[in-house]
């Protein structure tokens, strides 16, 4: 025989209503102001974009000689396109 739910519950029944853990808590606002949000984000924001990573001189240069060769490429590629379009007449009205 159980006799796991004959014996007597320990603690007194709880009244109806609001829990005895939430009474003793005063009323409060459950979040935070708009103006601390606002802080916060703008906190979080200025706290990840003081850690970012910063470049290395070397890293600098690479970038710069990416940007350069890109720039380079680009060009020819629209003085080849204007050389096809004047050869063919495919740029529109004579």
């Amino acid at each position: 025989m159980n006799t796991i739910h004959l014996s007597p519950s320990a603690h007194p029944p709880q009244p109806s209503g609001m829990p005895r853990a939430l009474s003793a808590i005063p009323e409060r606002t459950p979040r935070a102001s708009a103006a601390d949000r606002i802080a916060m984000r703008i906190g979080l924001w200025l706290l990840l974009w003081s850690t970012r990573p910063s470049e290395t001189p070397e890293q600098t240069r690479a970038r710069y000689e990416r940007q350069r060769l890109a720039a380079a490429a680009r060009a020819e590629h629209e003085a080849q396109i204007q050389r096809i379009t004047l050869v063919y007449g495919l740029g529109g009205m004579r």
